[in-house]
């Protein structure tokens, strides 16, 4: 290498140079496997004696997971802990190589992925920065050009010729911060360290990264802070135990995200109350071609089979079903009564079958199903399952929001033609209208 060639990182030595043609992150089918040792050996002698008869179980962190990320696009990766996230933007640095599959990235990689990651304890902040600055490609003229703005970014100015080891996590974040976004890289992937820093500096430092997407830049965000997340980004990735369970607009993941937590945290339950004049024996879900309906399209025709069983003489009754949303919102009620429909009369130990026919049109999320049986004027409860069913929406393709309708768009006078014949989709709106702003 000359002096007249430019320094390069080590994910643009690994490739090519930024080309603006071609997406900036392709993942295709990658799969991360770990061992998980069942027994831990105490000494040397005892794990030379266990080589051979080692006892582990193969652990996938991500699993046959595929996205392409095009250039200036902000993407979130939210799920929860253990999901994979940590694991997937290591192999989008070039920390980890994949077992399987491909991860090809393009343009320089700047990364903040663990505190403390690159820095050297017993170095100072000074020599730190440096050593930083080399490691991302940038020459020693680069680095003292932009020394001093990394220092006053990152707050340590009084630190400078300390050792590292004496900074508080927080310092260690606002120095490995500015380093990440002073490099300008074509792709910054930063992980949850940011919690780490106070108010002050986690606004500045997000104010930088709207500034670094308003450039056109590309960066992956990992955060449990959804708020920040719906601020930062317009896509989200949702993954969940290594698989990618969703990949679209970042309101309808972090909508999506929340209503999988909700639905976790409280645990299904059959709670089966009341019981009086009429018992709920069983409830099922079904699809429109008899399958148990775990996880449909938007907009599938669903039937809840209800079976009563009298246990007194029963005139008429009315059966209830309500559909709530993961975290509890109600979305949808109805009795038979409301339509016109009694069940009755009915002589102790006799039973009943009604169906409900509905068509969920809902968008990606986790949905449940209580059901309830009262008299015909709904004052009195004779019989509840508040949680009798629960499925899930898959993604729509082309829509988002909480509501499936349908949709479908077309040019009625001026040229068109469809997004997917060139090399670059459609823009997300957010960063539509910002361009817009800037124009």
């Amino acid at each position: 290498m000359t002096a007249d060639t430019p320094r390069r990182s080590l994910g643009q030595l690994a490739g090519a140079a930024l080309d603006p043609t071609q997406p900036a992150i392709v993942v295709d089918q990658v799969t991360e496997t770990f061992r998980l040792y069942h027994e831990r050996p105490s000494g040397l002698k005892e794990r030379l004696y266990r080589l051979r008869r080692a006892s582990y179980t193969d652990f996938n962190a991500l699993e046959d997971v595929s996205f392409t990320v095009q250039h200036g696009e902000s993407v979130a990766v939210i799920g929860p802990n253990g999901s994979g996230k940590s694991t997937l933007l290591k192999l989008l640095a070039r920390i980890l190589p994949p077992d399987q599959g491909t991860v090809h990235t393009n343009g320089r990689i700047a990364s903040l992925l663990e505190l403390g990651a690159g820095f050297h304890g017993d170095l100072t902040g000074r020599e730190n920065i440096r050593l930083n600055g080399a490691i991302l490609g940038l020459s020693g003229a680069e680095i003292a050009e932009r020394f001093e703005e990394i220092v006053d970014f990152a707050g340590v100015g009084h630190l400078l010729d300390t050792a590292v080891r004496t900074y508080s996590s927080g310092l260690e974040v606002r120095l490995g911060f500015a380093v990440a976004v002073m490099v300008d890289p074509d792709i910054l992937l930063v992980d949850e360290v940011l919690a780490v820093g106070d108010a002050e500096f986690q606004e500045r430092s997000l104010e930088r990264m709207r500034s670094f997407r308003d450039q056109g830049k590309t960066f992956l965000l990992v955060s449990h802070d959804l708020d920040a997340v719906r601020d930062m980004c317009d896509r989200a990735i949702v993954l969940d135990r290594g698989h990618v369970v969703f990949d679209g607009p970042v309101t309808e993941g972090v909508e999506l995200y929340r209503q999988r937590v909700a639905s976790r945290a409280a645990p299904r339950v059959d709670r089966r109350r009341g019981a009086r004049q009429v018992a709920i024996d069983e409830v099922v879900l079904v699809t429109a071609d008899g399958r148990a309906a775990t996880e449909v399209p938007p907009s599938a025709n669903l039937t809840a089979r209800i079976r009563l069983r009298a246990l007194t003489q029963v005139d008429v009754c009315s059966v209830g079903v309500v559909i709530s949303r993961g975290d509890g919102t109600h979305l949808y009620e109805l009795h038979t009564t409301w339509q016109g429909v009694g069940v009755g009369p009915l002589e102790p130990g006799q039973e009943a079958t009604v169906e409900v026919r509905f068509t969920a049109h809902l968008l990606a999320g986790h949905y449940a199903l209580a059901c309830s049986v009262t008299d015909a004027s709904g004052r009195e409860t004779w019989a509840v399952v508040a949680d009798a069913a629960r499925f899930a929406v898959q993604p729509a393709p082309g829509g988002a929001g909480l509501v499936d309708l349908s949709a479908s768009a077309v040019v009625t006078d001026g040229p068109a033609r469809r997004t997917g014949d060139g090399p670059v989709g459609p823009i997300p709106l957010p960063r539509l209208q910002r361009r817009q702003a800037r124009g």
